[in-house]
C-alpha cells in the first residue's frame, strides 16, 4: 500500500511551509531517507526525506507554492504496484491530511476573503497571513520584499499604514515606482498594482536576508504582543572568573564566559519553573520540565538562536564543547530545523563586543531572556575601605504574563549565589 508523504511540523508555531524545490521527478524511485524535496519555513530550510522505499507517485504542489502543515506532497508506492489514489483524495490532500473544517457555512464575505487570500500563488510567512486577516486586507495586494515576492509581517504592517493614512502623504512627495506584486496579476478590481515609496537621494536600499527578514517579524509581534518587563542588576563576577581561569588549563577547549553563564542559569532556572514556562491563550501556563537553552548567536545573515536541549542536566564537561558546536553550526548555517525549535529560555551576551548593559526582546513563546554585558570594575564600599569588585550586568527580560518581579528577582539571587560558589552547581 502506498505511503503518503506529507509537510512536517518542524516546530509549535509551524503553520505552512514554501515549497522551494523538488529533488525527485513523478516515477523517480527513491530509498527510505532520501531527500524528496526542499521546504522553506519562518525559521529554516529544510530537505523532506523520503518515508518508505518506493516510487515517486502523484507529486503534488508547485515550486514556491504554500502548502499547510499536514498536506499530502506526495505518494511512495512499490515498484510494480498497481497504484490507486485513496477514495477522497482531490488533488491537494486526502482528507487524513487536511485540517478539519467547520460546521457553519461561510458567508459570502468570508468565501470572497477566502478565495482571494487563497494559498496558491502567494508567498507569504504566517505571520504576514495572520496580520493580513486582521487587518482585512487582501494579501494578493500587497508586494512583497521577499525572494520571488514572498510577502513578510514588514510588508502588510507597511501596506497597512498606507491603507489607513492616505491623506498624510505630502502633494509634493517625490513620485512612487511601482512594485511588482508577489503574483505578478493585476489588482483584482482593475485598479492599478499597490506602490512602494522609493528610497532617499542620499541612501541605499538593500534587500534584507532571510534571517533578518524572520527575526523582524518575530521580533516585532513578540514586542508587541508579550508585556515586556526588564530587571537589571550587576552581577559579582570575581568567582565566576577564577573559575574560568583554573578551568582553562584544565580543560580543551577553553571554555568562555557564556558556556559558564549557560550552565549557571540552567542549573538555576530549574529551581524557578515559571521563568522556564510559555504562557497559552485562555490563562494558562506551561511549565517546562527541561531546560532548552537557546543562546543568541550573532552571523553573517543574522541572529540566531540554536537550542541546547536538556542544558540543565548536561555536566560542563559535556556543555561547553556542545554550545561551541552549536555556535560553530550557526555561524556557518548548518543548523537543522531541530537546533532552532524547542528553546524554553534564552541568554545573550554581548559583553565579549564591549557593551555595558541591554534589554533583549522575548523570543516568544518563551518566557523570560537575559541580557548580558561586558565585565567592569566598579568601587565597593566595604569595611572601611573602597575596593575594585568585578561585575557584569545582567537585565532579565519577563512576560508579565508568566510571571512578576518578585519572581525575576529571585531568581537572579539565585544566579549570583550560584556565580559566587559554584559547589552549588558542580
Amino acid at each position: 500500500m502506498a505511503t503518503e508523504l506529507k509537510v512536517p511540523k518542524l516546530g509549535m508555531d509551524m503553520e505552512e511551509a514554501n515549497i522551494l524545490r523538488w529533488i525527485v521527478e513523478e516515477g523517480q524511485s527513491v530509498e527510505k531517507g532520501d531527500p524528496v524535496l526542499e521546504i522553506d519555513t519562518d525559521k529554516v530550510s529544510y530537505e523532506v526525506e523520503a518515508n518508505a522505499d518506493g516510487v515517486i507517485r502523484r507529486v503534488r504542489g508547485e515550486e514556491g507554492e504554500t502548502v499547510p502543515v499536514g498536506a499530502t506532497l506526495a505518494y511512495i508506492a512499490a515498484p510494480g504496484e498497481e497504484f490507486e489514489e485513496p477514495v477522497g483524495a482531490n488533488g491537494a490532500s486526502s482528507p487524513a491530511a487536511q485540517p478539519s473544517l467547520p460546521d457553519a457555512a461561510p458567508t459570502a464575505t468570508e468565501e470572497t476573503r477566502e478565495h482571494r487570500n487563497g494559498r496558491r500563488g502567494v508567498r507569504a510567512s504566517p505571520a504576514a497571513r495572520r496580520a493580513a486577516a486582521t487587518r482585512g486586507i487582501f494579501i494578493e495586494d500587497i508586494p512583497g520584499s521577499g525572494p520571488g515576492g514572498r510577502i513578510y509581517l514588514s510588508d502588510v504592517l507597511e501596506a497597512d499604514v498606507r491603507q489607513a493614512t492616505p491623506d498624510e502623504v505630502p502633494q509634493e512627495a517625490p513620485p512612487r515606482t511601482p512594485a511588482v506584486p508577489a503574483t505578478g496579476a493585476q489588482h483584482p478590481s482593475g485598479a492599478p498594482a499597490p506602490v512602494e515609496p522609493p528610497p532617499a537621494e542620499d541612501a541605499e536600499r538593500e534587500l534584507l536576508s532571510r534571517v533578518r527578514r524572520v527575526g523582524a517579524e518575530r521580533t516585532a509581534k513578540s514586542f508587541g504582543d508579550v508585556p515586556h518587563f526588564y530587571l537589571t542588576r550587576d552581577l559579582e563576577a570575581d568567582g565566576l572568573l577564577e573559575l574560568r581561569e583554573r578551568l582553562k588549563a584544565k580543560m580543551y577547549p577553553a571554555l568562555s564566559l557564556t558556556e559558564l553563564f549557560a550552565l549557571a542559569i540552567a542549573r538555576t532556572l530549574k529551581g524557578h519553573p515559571r521563568l522556564n514556562a510559555r504562557y497559552v491563550d485562555g490563562g494558562y501556563v506551561d511549565l517546562n520540565r527541561r531546560v532548552n537553552l537557546g543562546i543568541a548567536t550573532a552571523t553573517d545573515e543574522g541572529l540566531v538562536v540554536p537550542v541546547l536541549k536538556g542544558a540543565d542536566s548536561l555536566p560542563l564537561r559535556e556543555l561547553v564543547p556542545a554550545v561551541k558546536e552549536l555556535i560553530g553550526r550557526a555561524r556557518e548555517g548548518k543548523l537543522g530545523a531541530d537546533d532552532l525549535s524547542g528553546g524554553t529560555f534564552t541568554v545573550s551576551n554581548l559583553g565579549m563586543m564591549g557593551v555595558d548593559a541591554f534589554d533583549a526582546i522575548i523570543n516568544a513563546p518563551q518566557a523570560g531572556i537575559l541580557a548580558l554585558g561586558r565585565v567592569r570594575t566598579v568601587p565597593e564600599w566595604r569595611e572601611g575601605a573602597w575596593l575594585p569588585l568585578r561585575v557584569i550586568s545582567a537585565t532579565l527580560s519577563v512576560d508579565h504574563r508568566v510571571a512578576d518581579g518578585a519572581d525575576g528577582a529571585r531568581f537572579l539571587g539565585d544566579l549570583q549565589a550560584a556565580l559566587s560558589d559554584w559547589e552549588l552547581l558542580l
